[in-house]
């Protein structure tokens, strides 16, 4: 196959030859003291291919945009990469280029594995898996080039196209023989938003998160000394001190079984689960919290980019058989809720926040894919659905749910939505939700859910014998969760369709959200999701338009999903993250 090497400006009118290419494969690779960081690395060589041509860029040398910039941003010519993100980013940043048309292999491997554990999804092994054939390719060289182009360069970088090519016909098949077009298009469209999420980041308040760890670091060794002296049978030191190391799992274990727990270990669920019979357990978890949250202090502290000032998180889009994200490095998901945690995420001078989330996200959605005509009327008419179980399955009328009742009936809906057995319900009330009910209560609670959410019934039966017949299930978007010969859970074959769609509409709305404010010209940005909230940073000129095309997308990114039901988006326009 032809290669043109590209070293100087001279050579550039080569690349006219990819101007009419139905599909583009593209490499690249950055120098620098991280690679994988735009503001940190810098392109170095771009290797692009059409199953015809290729060329081979020396990008330190070579001023490329204008030619391959057009191309990117055609979303008619198909671009393959491995990994789509890393490039995606570093056009982003340096090119201001919004890549479009995207196949992402990496992504691809992901989807046609339909949620087999162990697999991985490097180049190497989708060479192996999808073509049945070994690379000697150093694919440790993959992102980065070190020193000056060479031409003992090319022929890797040769047969990292032609792979690519290999691997986009391969792929492209099968997903189309597994229908799985429209779910590949709607994750390889997330890409873009994603990319950009990343890069934006999140700022964070270092000064007031350093005076707010002081005071955090003040109640814990407070709380520690209150937890310890509540343990009964503790042994005193000469001054009558109980002496206990309670970030010792392996200490504590030891004086809590002396203290008469039957504990199998101490995670929380084992504390919660002896919670009402010893109250003071409470302590331990509180000691805990606060252990949390200042090692949640000293991880966003530590990933704030020197040159950015801000916290440039890692969304991990596929990270569970449903199609969930993960975030890491830090995990924003996992900052605890305490609203002065919350208040150090804030946006930038100038700019507001808008955070918004769905509201009953999961509820709708099992109730627009099961049909159940309860929960569809409920949610048309705009009624509290937690308050109708509730009323339902504890046979009062809704007007005289107490607070205390709507509680336990959050536990019996999302529970019971995913098939929960009487067991599972008493024990995610307690744990999720700190409702106490007996194992009769649990039974009973479960048993009229059913009776009155028939829909539900009806539905869970039929995918249930769906699954056991063919192995696997589908979410709205189709994404394929398969079980072949390894067990399978009950409650995950109702957990993906229902959690999957409600990631799906997720992601739809972020790939809205962006042509909207692109479209019109709106400076907001989305820096974080968390779960099924958004969180937008705002132009405070601007910020009552991209709330409204927030809302938008979010309705709509859902609402083709499931058309049946209506979506609620609540969004609020705040200071900081802790304003909702």
């Amino acid at each position: 196959m032809p290669t043109h090497i590209v070293t100087n400006n001279s050579h550039r009118d080569s690349l006219q030859d990819f101007a009419a290419s139905t599909f583009l494969v593209i490499a690249l690779k950055t120098t620098g003291r991280q690679v994988h960081n735009p503001r940190q690395a810098q392109l170095s060589t771009i290797q692009i291919g059409n199953g015809e041509t290729m060329a081979v860029i020396d990008a330190e040398q070579v001023d490329c945009r204008e030619f391959l910039q057009p191309l990117l941003e055609n979303p008619s010519i198909i671009k393959v990469f491995h990994r789509a993100k890393f490039a995606i980013k570093h056009f982003l940043h340096h090119w201001e280029t919004a890549t479009q048309g995207v196949f992402c292999t990496y992504h691809a491997s992901q989807i046609l594995a339909m949620g087999a554990p162990g697999r991985r999804h490097r180049l190497v092994d989708l060479s192996r898996a999808q073509l049945g054939r070994d690379s000697d390719c150093p694919w440790e060289t993959l992102w980065q080039r070190k020193g000056p182009f060479s031409q003992q360069d090319v022929p890797n970088a040769v047969e990292e196209l032609e792979l690519l090519t290999a691997l986009y016909k391969a792929m492209q098949a099968r997903i189309l023989e597994h229908k799985l077009k429209r779910i590949s298009r709607l994750e390889f469209r997330t890409i873009l938003p994603v990319a950009a999420m990343e890069l934006k980041g999140i700022y964070i308040d270092i000064p007031d998160l350093n005076n707010l760890r002081k005071k955090f670091q003040q109640r814990r060794a407070e709380q520690e000394q209150a937890a310890i002296d509540q343990i009964p049978n503790l042994e005193k030191n000469l001054l009558g001190q109980a002496e206990l190391n309670l970030s010792s799992p392996k200490q504590v274990l030891k004086a809590l079984q002396e203290a008469g727990i039957p504990l199998k270990d101490t995670s929380e669920n084992q504390l919660r689960m002896h919670l009402d019979q010893n109250p003071w357990l409470q302590g331990l978890l509180d000691y805990r919290h606060l252990s949390i949250i200042l090692q949640m202090f000293e991880q966003l502290e530590n990933a704030v980019d020197p040159q950015s000032g801000r916290v440039h998180a890692t969304y991990h889009q596929i990270a569970s058989p449903s199609g969930r994200f993960a975030c890491s490095d830090p995990n924003i998901q996992q900052v605890p809720r305490e609203k002065e945690v919350r208040a150090l995420i804030r946006p930038e001078a100038g700019y507001t926040y808008i955070v918004a989330d769905y509201s009953q996200v999961e509820l709708r959605v099992a109730a627009g894919l099961a049909e159940d005509p309860v929960m569809m009327e409920a949610y048309r008419n705009g009624q509290d659905l937690h308050r109708l179980t509730a009323a339902l399955t504890m046979g009062k009328a809704v007007e005289a749910v107490t607070a205390d009742e709507r509680q336990a009936a959050k536990a019996i809906n999302f529970g019971l939505i995913y098939a929960m057995g009487a067991g599972g319900l008493q024990a995610s009330a307690k744990n999720s939700y700190g409702v106490s009910l007996s194992e009769n209560e649990a039974a009973t609670f479960r048993r009229r859910f059913f009776e009155n959410y028939h829909g539900i019934a009806r539905w869970q039966r039929g995918l249930e014998a769906f699954a056991k017949k063919y192995q696997h299930v589908r979410t709205a978007g189709g994404r394929i969760r398969a079980y072949g010969e390894g067990p399978m859970r009950i409650t995950e074959v109702f957990n993906t369709p229902v959690q999957g769609t409600a990631a799906e509409g997720l992601k739809s709305a972020l790939c809205l959200f962006w042509d909207k404010t692109r479209a019109q010209a709106v400076d907001a940005a989305i820096v974080a999701i968390i779960h099924d909230e958004i969180i937008v940073e705002a132009h405070a000129d601007q910020v009552d338009l991209a709330k409204t095309l927030l809302n938008e997308a979010m309705i709509e990114g859902i609402s083709w999903l499931v058309p049946n039901v209506p979506f609620v988006a609540d969004a609020a326009v705040t200071e900081s993250w802790a304003g909702k």
